[in-house]
């Protein structure tokens, strides 16, 4: 998955640092009031979409917001109750209404726009912890004067009853910022919602050991200890919940006399019923057999908790040929699980943009052609590249805690390798980004160039990153048979030059075995290949870029990925040593390699004596604290991709041979900072702008005189207010219902 940088600007300002001072900390969690918001525009596709797509669009968004409420148990356990109080709270009259009845009770303008911007930032994060850095947030309006809010707020009976329960409940955690609830993370150090809180991580391994051994996907699941008396000696139970709307039969097993495991169905049962329900309103308005296929399997999937159905509507989704309307939902990315293997649940839908899609078939008819071009040996090579694709759509809806710039889906390994993977754009993010704020520690001349040509460096990544980054290179396998998918004894180890001696044994996945570091592994390697494919003419020219606007592409993406990996150093905890964003740690990765080879050239010519202009890659910081990043363009191809391409080999060999070792101690001396650039950190914090946040659209159905059903869309404004608006308009039904 791509991950859209966000924007930066200068100037100090409040909020979202990473300071590990404690004298700072409450300073650093709370959200600021100028926080951007970015409107994912809908209404120019709309009005040349059929009533039956706006049915189909209307009910699968309606699935995908019900599952919206999932996330929120999925981030921590007070998140889904701080979702309810917030939503009851603006739900109780219009919003301006209750603004003028809390300044009258004495909340200032400047707490009253506190208030809004950590519900907003609540609403499209789905929780009280960032998407990108897991960080907890609270309000910056006290919490005298948020009860005060509470309190005046003109709820009536029940319903003033259930939000002063609901705000009693949540209060201190709300605003609480002891040391083990400020990220995410395993318990004592973090806060995770698929883990109860008294498990460790060695319970944690061994469940993951024995889904292995059973074959069990983890996915949609979440983990609890059980506290009470055991029926089975002094044995400790765990549940494995798994995500269903039906109470299927509880399976129990006994572990290797270590532990006994009951498998329980019908985690998040009550909002799944209505994802399915909605799920089930849409079925009469696909457009093919395949696609009605597809949404039954999710059915079948969201009610039983079926894998299979779920990996057989991944396998239908992967097939379909440049569908106009893209869906997909499910329990997809595994980022905010502290051990990688547990997903967040997700669900989109998006109308594809032909025109950008069109530029870019000649990077997917020769995508086959261009994997063979990456360093590692033909033996790490995927055998066969399965229909690659690569297509841009703009987000109609969007359901997760994030919304990414691009994704390379299916994550089940086993439909990856038989059926290959699609890789989808979404527009609306890359185009979204000001790049005007994505200038801070570059100088003049680089700033401009990113004014000018941001947007198409982005896409031009992303395509690189999902289709050939994500899409490449082959996982080594024992099979269940005893035998292996590649030649076992004849292929060597491209940093021993001994024959391969490990694998992933069956029921083995990327992610359970490289645990906690599998996803910044993996996207260190996708963005690796994204540089290296952008140094690359024939690349470039697939995608519609030759000439000097190529070599001005190749210069502003590699300069990007720099300067993103030296901010990421913020994302890091000297504390603890923990990374609390993947990309981050990717990008620092990278980062780390070009530095690197940037001194080890310097060294070659003349010592002390070497003018500094030479350098690949220059991060200076003059008296005044002032930081600037500077890249030798003409070193990029002799100094850059040769690192690059050394640091692939290593990426995509530790993959391939699931050498967990070696590949988690390799990645860890790259992404621990060193002290020059720790230092730095403070001025990184002072100078970032917090990432923009998205208000989405809402439809809704009307009937018109002749009494037939109309879809209506709404928009809302490019405001913390606005995404109040459109969260209290999807959840309606749900509000009255509290």
């Amino acid at each position: 998955m791509a991950m859209s940088n966000g924007g930066e600007t200068g100037g100090k300002r409040p909020g979202f640092g990473v300071f590990d001072d404690w004298g700072k900390i409450r300073h650093h969690h709370v959200v600021p009031m100028d926080l951007p918001v970015s409107r994912i525009s809908c209404q120019e596709i709309w009005n040349k979409l059929s009533e039956s797509q706006k049915h189909f669009i209307h009910h699968f968004s309606r699935a995908s917001w019900s599952g919206s409420r999932i996330c929120s148990s999925q981030i921590s356990e007070e998140s889904p109750s701080v979702l309810r109080l917030l939503l009851l709270l603006f739900s109780s009259t219009g919003i301006l209404d209750l603004k003028r009845s809390c300044h009258k009770a004495g909340v200032t303008p400047g707490e009253w726009d506190s208030l809004t911007a950590y519900a907003a930032c609540f609403m499209t994060n789905t929780g009280n912890y960032l998407a990108f850095g897991d960080m907890k947030f609270v309000p910056g309006i006290p919490e005298h004067q948020l009860d005060n809010i509470v309190r005046v707020c003109p709820l009536k009976g029940d319903k003033k009853k259930k939000l002063l329960d609901l705000w009693d409940k949540t209060r201190k955690r709300i605003y609480s910022l002891s040391p083990g609830v400020r990220r995410l993370g395993m318990p004592p150090k973090g806060v995770s919602a698929y883990y109860s809180k008294n498990m460790n991580l060695l319970e944690v391994q061994l469940i993951s050991d024995w889904m292995i051994e059973f074959d069990e996907e983890p996915r949609n699941t979440r983990v609890w200890k059980r506290s009470d008396p055991s029926q089975h000696g002094d044995l400790p139970e765990y549940e494995v919940r798994i995500a269903s709307t039906r109470c299927l039969p509880t399976k129990t097993y006994r572990y290797k006399n270590k532990c006994v495991i009951h498998l329980v169905y019908g985690d998040h049962q009550e909002d799944l019923r209505d994802v399915v329900m909605h799920l089930k309103n849409a079925i009469p308005y696909t457009d093919t057999d395949d696609q009605r296929e597809m949404i039954n399997c999710f059915i079948d999937y969201l009610e039983t908790g079926s894998i299979e159905s779920h990996k057989r509507s991944q396998i239908l989704w992967v097939q379909q040929e440049e569908p106009f309307i893209e869906v997909n939902i499910g329990f997809v990315e595994t980022y905010r699980d502290p051990q990688g293997s547990r997903a967040e649940f997700e669900g989109y839908v998006a109308v594809v943009n032909q025109t950008v899609s069109k530029q870019f078939r000649p990077l997917r008819e020769r995508a086959e052609y261009f994997l063979s071009l990456l360093p590692w040996p033909k033996e790490f090579h995927a055998e066969k590249i399965q229909c690659p694709t690569f297509s841009c759509f703009e987000i109609f809806t969007f359901v997760s805690s994030i919304i990414p710039a691009g994704v390379n889906l299916p994550n089940y390994e086993d439909v990856r390798m038989a059926y290959g993977s699609r890789n989808i754009c979404f527009l609306d993010v890359l185009y979204s980004k000001d790049h005007s704020f994505q200038t801070t520690f570059l100088y003049e001349d680089d700033a401009q160039a990113v004014q000018k040509m941001g947007r198409e460096e982005s896409v031009v990544q992303v395509a690189f990153h999902e289709l050939l980054g994500h899409g490449s290179g082959k996982l080594f396998r024992r099979n269940r048979d005893g035998g292996f998918n590649f030649p076992y004894g004849k292929v060597s180890h491209p940093l021993t030059g001994d024959p391969v001696s490990t694998w992933y044994e069956p029921g083995e996945t990327w992610n359970s075995v490289f645990g906690d570091i599998s996803s910044a592994f993996e996207e260190c390697r996708a963005e690796c290949v994204g540089l290296f494919f952008s140094a690359h003419p024939e690349a470039m020219e697939a995608v519609g870029y030759t000439g000097q606007e190529a070599e001005d592409l190749m210069y502003i993406n590699w300069l990007m990925m720099v300067r993103a990996g030296f901010l990421a150093t913020e994302t890091y905890s000297e504390d603890t040593g923990f990374w609390a964003q993947a990309h981050a740690q990717a990008r620092f990765a990278v980062l780390r390699t070009l530095l690197a080879a940037s001194k080890l050239d310097a060294e070659r010519y003349s010592g002390k004596d070497l003018e500094r202009e030479r350098d690949f890659i220059q991060i200076h910081c003059d008296r005044r604290k002032v930081v600037r990043i500077k890249m030798n363009r003409n070193k990029i191809k002799t100094v850059g991709v040769p690192a690059v391409q050394t640091l692939l080999i290593k990426l995509q060999v530790y993959r391939s041979t699931a050498d967990v070792a070696k590949g988690r101690e390799f990645f860890s001396v790259l992404t621990t900072p060193p002290k020059y650039l720790l230092e730095l950190k403070r001025i990184i914090s002072a100078n970032r702008r917090p990432r923009p946040m998205f208000v989405q659209a809402h439809t809704r159905i009307t009937k018109n005189k002749e009494g037939e059903s109309r879809v209506m869309l709404e928009e809302f404004d490019a405001t913390s207010v606005g995404i109040i608006e459109s969260s209290l308009a999807r959840f309606k039904e749900w509000i009255s219902d509290c």
